[in-house]
């Protein structure tokens, strides 16, 4: 589909190159005349008939590859190209943008993933040269690994999944550490920061002080 577009798009632009420029022409002039084109020259004839114009692209010859070429867009589009397809200019939820971009974001994944697995296996070369084991497939996945981060959505948990989330847990449904785990997963606690350094700072002297002035 991509040397199609290209293909149509050449012959499309190679028209466009031979038709799209207006070229003058003129009739009943003597041959002696010479003309030029400008605000600053007139051309005039004796002869009554004489007459003159531009010539000038009209029909529909190159119509048939714009309609071809939206056609390959879409369907690039359906493929997993998005980069061609027209974006929507109304707005919309980060739900609606989510679920419309996931056919997308299982591609670019499908990218990562095979990325992490290929720069793993050049660090493990890296690891095995400069260490004492036989073979690379000595070294376990707990020795290197190299992953990509997955999550292309920007959005991250909204208030409402963060109220309902905390109630849970208040009401027993949920343990603290799920409900640290959601959050994290939800991007609201930062990365590196375990669940033992969360509840850690909850309870310093600091938090304390800051939730009763909160409270006063």
């Amino acid at each position: 589909m991509n040397l199609d577009h290209y293909r149509l798009d050449a012959d499309y632009k190679h028209g466009m190159h031979f038709t799209a420029l207006p070229t003058a022409w003129a009739s009943g002039f003597g041959k002696d005349v010479s003309f030029r084109i400008g605000s600053s020259t007139a051309w005039v004839a004796e002869a009554p008939n004489a007459t003159a114009g531009f010539l000038e692209f009209t029909g529909q010859g190159l119509t048939t590859f714009e309609r071809a070429m939206d056609r390959d867009e879409k369907l690039l589009a359906v493929l997993g190209s998005r980069l061609l397809e027209a974006q929507k200019r109304v707005g919309e939820t980060a739900q609606a943008i989510e679920l419309r971009q996931s056919g997308e974001n299982s591609v670019l994944a499908n990218v990562a993933t095979s990325l992490s697995e290929s720069l793993t296996q050049v660090l493990r070369w890296v690891y095995w040269w400069n260490s004492t084991e036989e073979t690379p497939e000595e070294l376990t996945d707990k020795v290197v690994v190299f992953s990509l981060n997955t999550d292309f959505t920007t959005a991250g948990m909204d208030s409402n999944a963060l109220r309902e989330i905390v109630a849970a847990w208040q009401a027993g449904a949920i343990s603290q550490e799920t409900m640290l785990e959601l959050f994290r997963r939800g991007e609201i606690l930062p990365d590196g920061r375990s669940n033992e350094d969360e509840i850690a700072l909850i309870s310093s002297p600091r938090s304390t002080t800051r939730n009763l002035k909160s409270e006063i």
